[in-house]
Parts: structure tokens; C-alpha cells; sequence
């Protein structure tokens, strides 16, 4: 299993890479409400921010081989801002 924290506006680490089964938990170790959401929608469940208030954290297993994307929605899109990305082998 697989740590990533969720600072302020930021995910540290940012890219991963992981295989089949392993389950990411995102940690809120900064100040700010976070949460986590799937580039494409569908592609893992999504950790809304009243679960990744500080101090929380959050998981999900990722069981499907493929490179998901990830944002805060509060801190960034898609394409800029606090994003991270996990690609899953087999």
C-alpha cells in the first residue's frame, strides 16, 4: 500500500506508480480541505473533501491495470494546479 499526502496544494508524491490490488491512501497533512478526483469519471472512486478534511485521510484499491489521473477540484482541474497520476501494472 501506497501513502500519498495531500499539503497545501500539492500532492507529494505526484506520480506513481503501482501494482494491480494496491490501495492509495491520501493523507491531509496540510491546512486546506482536499480532495481527490478521477481525470475521467468512473475511473475510481472519488474521495469528496468531507472525508480529507486535515488530519483525514483517505483510500481506494486500485484493482484495473491503466494510468489514472487525478485532481483537487478545490485547488486545480485536470490539467493544472494539484494533480497526480497513477499508473497501475499487472
Amino acid at each position: 500500500d501506497v501513502t500519498v499526502d495531500a499539503r497545501d496544494n500539492v500532492y507529494v508524491e505526484q506520480f506513481i506508480e503501482v501494482k494491480k490490488g494496491t490501495t492509495i491512501t491520501w493523507e491531509n497533512t496540510g491546512r486546506n480541505r482536499h480532495n481527490v478526483l478521477p481525470d475521467d469519471e468512473g475511473d475510481f472512486t472519488e474521495v469528496p473533501a468531507d472525508e480529507l478534511d486535515p488530519g483525514m485521510k483517505a483510500s481506494v484499491t486500485f484493482d484495473k491495470v491503466g494510468e489514472f489521473g487525478y485532481y483537487c477540484s478545490l485547488h486545480g482541474t485536470p490539467t493544472k494546479g494539484m494533480i497526480g497520476a497513477i499508473r497501475v501494472i499487472g
